[in-house]
């Protein structure tokens, strides 16, 4: 493990260079354990933080090792001669866990759920921006909301060992599986890239903060948008500002390159000089709910991609 890793756990951060992995990579698979271990690195950023806590995000990851999941993805997508790109998305069963603390913090409705799901949908439909947004064609239905009473597990999350003993203990299903979990954490939410399913299944999902649920608490977050771009990484996606000024920058050509992350909902804001405004509105930057309305067309070609690569049927 590199010293920025052990650093990072010793300061009871948790990256994903901190889980136990177990499984083997299958047969023509690249081997993401090692880039995971000394490249995935916590970068404590504050735009989408709930006010008062750091807000970082454990999906910023470094150049490495995001070469090394893009190598695999163009790899598998090769060697379907083109097959992947002519998918048109696909039904995704939802697991909702609904971690509660002492006292019940944290519970919600089953209306504040199917909300949440509502909002979810929309996004990938493109719904909310009409002849600009990508229609994905994937579709989200809840397949069971299941509620734990466990402070630790509500109040503890963002450490390895709980984060690990909670999944461990209530994920459902496969890799076609959304498993989100509800807790209270520093932030506002991470999810497991689908590159990573194979070594560390159990781990696989997306965890929100109870907080940024549609008419939540968190200010500015609590119109259900972070499970929509939390969602997006678990289907493979980059944030819109990784690899900044660079022409590949997030891999997606279609997304301008940005220097760093958005705060808010600044128009017109153009951080590189390569041609583009920042892509502000788009739900894997860092902006407020309010400002995300899009996926974009290349951005639902990589999500159809790694969907087919590395989820569909397992």
């Amino acid at each position: 493990m590199s010293e920025v890793a052990k650093r990072a756990l010793a300061a009871g951060v948790l990256v994903a260079a901190a889980f136990t992995l177990t499984g083997a990579a299958s047969a023509g698979d690249v081997d993401t354990t090692a880039a995971r271990q000394s490249d995935c690195v916590d970068t404590h950023s504050l735009a989408r933080g709930k006010p008062g806590t750091q807000g970082q995000d454990r999906n910023e990851i470094s150049q490495a090792m995001a070469a090394v999941m893009n190598a695999d993805l163009r790899q598998k997508v090769a060697a379907s001669s083109g097959q992947f790109t002519a998918m048109a998305g696909g039904t995704i069963n939802v697991v909702f866990h609904v971690v509660t603390g002492t006292g019940g913090v944290g519970s919600m409705s089953d209306a504040t759920i199917a909300e949440q799901i509502k909002v979810l949908n929309t996004g990938f439909a493109g719904a909310e921006a009409p002849g600009v947004a990508a229609k994905t064609g994937f579709k989200f239905v809840l397949q069971q909301t299941k509620r734990w009473s466990n402070n630790t597990w509500f109040t503890k999350t963002d450490t390895a060992s709980t984060e690990k003993a909670m999944k461990s203990a209530t994920r459902v299903g496969g890799a076609s599986t959304l498993n989100v979990w509800s807790v209270n954490i520093d932030g506002l939410g991470f999810a497991t890239f689908p590159t990573w399913y194979t070594s560390s299944p159990k781990l696989d999902g997306v965890v929100i903060d109870y907080t940024s649920v549609p008419g939540g608490s968190a200010t500015n977050f609590n119109l259900g948008k972070t499970l929509t771009h939390e969602t997006g990484h678990w289907m493979g996606l980059w944030h819109t500002f990784q690899g900044g000024c660079t022409s590949t920058n997030d891999e997606v050509s279609d997304t301008p390159a940005q220097s760093s992350s958005t705060s808010g909902c600044p128009a017109g804001r153009n951080s590189c000089s390569l041609p583009g405004l920042d892509p502000i509105h788009n739900y894997m930057d860092y902006s407020y709910d309010d400002c995300y309305n899009q996926f974009t067309p290349d951005q639902n070609t990589r999500m159809q991609n790694a969907w087919t690569a590395y989820r569909a049927g397992k």
